[in-house]
């Protein structure tokens, strides 16, 4: 009898292994379709290090609307939050997984980032005093005449790749990586 049990418990731990694999191949075709077909950029973060030197270049004294485009994990929204605290945030993902997954992160750590699961490029961004991206340069192409169409007064800064047709204000050099900075 014994048997059965322990029979009965490895049958069901492999069905449930299966399972999740299954979901985690589904998920993975997804975000290559996405990738490949769609045009969405691939989920990279921002490293820690890189996202504070971009935050020591911003008013401590001032409350800004934030709005991260892409924000996967939103990491830079979460660090923004703690540097500058009486700010709004609000971080844009169009994928589904990475959009859930940050929504129950910032449900846990208690976090007033507003999260919206949409096409950032159909997002109102008028409202917006400082605009974080990390996009690919495809991304930034089309990004670009939005930024020109919807923001005033608008500190945008992306990470790595430049914002075709707007005005550069300054670039950071940090090692490898570059910070650009534009002021719409």
């Amino acid at each position: 009898m014994r048997i059965c049990k322990y029979n009965f418990k490895i049958m069901i731990l492999s069905i449930l292994i299966l399972i999740i694999a299954f979901i985690l191949l589904i998920i993975a075709v997804i975000q290559f379709f996405n990738i490949i077909f769609r045009g969405y950029a691939p989920l990279f973060s921002t490293n820690k290090v890189f996202i504070k030197k971009i935050l020591e270049e911003i008013d401590k004294n001032q409350n800004y609307n934030i709005y991260e485009l892409g924000c996967g994990f939103a990491k830079f929204l979460i660090m923004a939050e703690k540097t500058l605290p009486n700010s709004k945030y609000v971080g844009i993902e169009y994928s589904f997984l990475p959009y859930m997954l940050t929504k129950i992160k910032l449900k846990l750590i208690k976090s007033k980032i507003k999260i919206v699961c949409e096409n950032f490029l159909k997002t109102n961004l008028q409202d917006a005093h400082i605009i974080y991206c990390y996009l690919i340069p495809d991304v930034m192409e089309k990004l670009s005449q939005k930024l020109k169409n919807e923001c005033s007064n608008t500190l945008i800064v992306s990470y790595r790749f430049s914002i075709p047709n707007i005005k550069l204000d300054k670039t950071i050099n940090f090692g490898n990586n570059k910070f650009y900075f534009y002021k719409i």
